[in-house]
């Protein structure tokens, strides 16, 4: 290590465009690293890399609100950082990112920064095959087959009274474009991509409840909703199911996604990190839907993060298990009330 006086610079390369303020006798760290390696840890710490140049990493900054241009850059060689947002200015060593995100000390982050060297080793054919294979493109569901599942529900008092037994209404019917297979005694929920060309559909039997979506709907690249909520604001509320979206929608917040089951894809969690810089999580109650929210919060550290909540150590009205065994009141109560993490977990403490 080397280190600065009280007024030094420490440019690690002017063409890196890395140039690191040091201030109190900062310690800059000489190590020199592997871009495999660098990769490896942003990635294990939560940071996603939204671009590359020839010497850095760019992302999104984890010490202010950033989710529109990525103002943090990371040396691919030395690991050394630098927000270049004129309002942060963040910047230091691999070692003090490492710290100051996973709340470890000196030795514990050298430590997790030398278990992602082997990591990053045993990861490299992983990593090859990545970059060799082209980002899933999305292909476009027939507009024509929605127009006449969204007839089919205009034309059958049954699918009519399902949905309505289920608390949506007639203009939710037409918003989102809900349609019935007569054929299959199905109603159909259409999904988009997250640029909102049609992708497939998720469909459910009126009578029981057996589920059967479109051949090789890609719903782990995607949200249901995503399209319309991204394009409100910062703020999203998270649900499981189309159903739960769509009376979170009802109840007045558009602002709503869902993640078409209990488990949340990588490129899921990319999404919510890309869009929004509030999350509120309204999954279900049951130790599953428990289990899905944890996995945001633990994906999403970062982010202002929420669980809608009926009343001070109360998840939901009644024993409700959803957003769909509630009424509108309910729904506006519970994200009205929503707590944060830290205070979330103290009731299961």
């Amino acid at each position: 290590m080397e280190v600065l006086d009280e007024h030094s610079w420490c440019l690690c390369g002017k063409e890196e465009g890395m140039a690191i303020r040091g201030y109190n006798t900062r310690e800059v760290d000489t190590t020199h690293y592997t871009p495999n390696h660098i990769k490896s840890i942003l990635k294990s710490i939560g940071l996603e890399i939204v671009g590359e140049t020839g010497n850095d990493f760019l992302c999104y900054c984890p010490f202010h609100s950033n989710r529109h241009t990525s103002s943090f850059s990371v040396s691919r060689e030395k690991g050394a950082f630098i927000c270049f947002n004129p309002s942060c200015g963040e910047a230091g060593t691999l070692q003090e990112l490492v710290k100051r995100v996973m709340h470890k000390n000196d030795f514990e982050a050298m430590r997790f920064i030398a278990t992602k060297e082997t990591e990053a080793l045993e990861n490299f054919d992983e990593m090859l095959s990545e970059a060799m294979n082209d980002k899933p493109v999305f292909e476009e569901f027939s507009e024509d087959t929605l127009s006449k599942l969204h007839n089919g529900l205009l034309q059958s008092d049954k699918a009519k009274s399902y949905f309505k037994s289920r608390g949506i209404e007639s203009q939710a019917c037409s918003d989102f474009c809900l349609g019935y297979s007569e054929n299959m005694d199905m109603v159909t929920v259409p999904v988009h991509s997250p640029d909102g060309m049609p992708i497939g559909i998720v469909g459910r039997s009126v009578e029981g409840k057996s589920f059967k979506n479109s051949t090789n709907l890609p719903k782990s690249k995607t949200l249901f909703n995503i399209h319309r909520a991204k394009r409100i604001g910062a703020h999203v509320i998270v649900v499981e199911s189309s159903f739960d979206a769509i009376r979170v929608h009802q109840a007045g917040f558009p602002n709503v996604v869902a993640t078409l089951g209990g488990f949340l894809s990588t490129e899921q969690h990319n999404l919510l990190n890309r869009h929004f810089d509030k999350i509120t999580i309204m999954t279900d109650a049951d130790q599953a839907g428990r289990e899905l929210g944890k996995s945001i919060v633990n994906k999403l550290k970062f982010k202002d993060l929420l669980w809608a909540s009926y009343e001070y150590g109360k998840i939901y009205p009644h024993d409700a298990k959803d957003a769909g065994d509630m009424t509108n009141e309910e729904i506006k109560t519970c994200i009205k009330n929503s707590v944060s993490d830290i205070e979330y977990r103290s009731w299961n403490s």
